[in-house]
């Protein structure tokens, strides 16, 4: 995965492949967003780890219509425990993305 880092925002250099996702080259997303108090419980290395499952979870959260915040969701935890991710993080992940898009109205 080819990225750049610009003004705090990550840029998609080439088309990323998951599935059948295609993010189109020129995607910009945040990366790895963890609320506060949460934040003690992943590493540098678990952000590291979380790039691409963000790039794949941003774009589907910018694709409401064509995709479910369950996919969406279940994307960014399966992508990252490929990645790295211990399982019991995900299972954490998970539960908190899920409710945290669900009091945000996407139900």
């Amino acid at each position: 995965m080819l990225v750049q880092i610009i003004e705090g925002k990550i840029h998609l250099h080439q088309p990323l492949r998951y599935k059948d996702i295609i993010v189109p080259e020129g995607f910009i997303f945040d990366g790895v967003s963890v609320k506060a108090p949460l934040s003690f419980l992943f590493s540098n290395k678990d952000l590291i780890q979380g790039i691409r499952a963000s790039c794949l979870h941003d774009y589907l959260c910018q694709h409401k219509d064509k995709y479910s915040r369950e996919y969406a969701t279940n994307i960014l935890v399966d992508v990252w425990v490929e990645d790295g991710l211990e399982k019991w993080k995900a299972w954490f992940v998970k539960h908190c993305v899920n409710l945290y898009q669900w009091l945000r109205g996407w139900k």
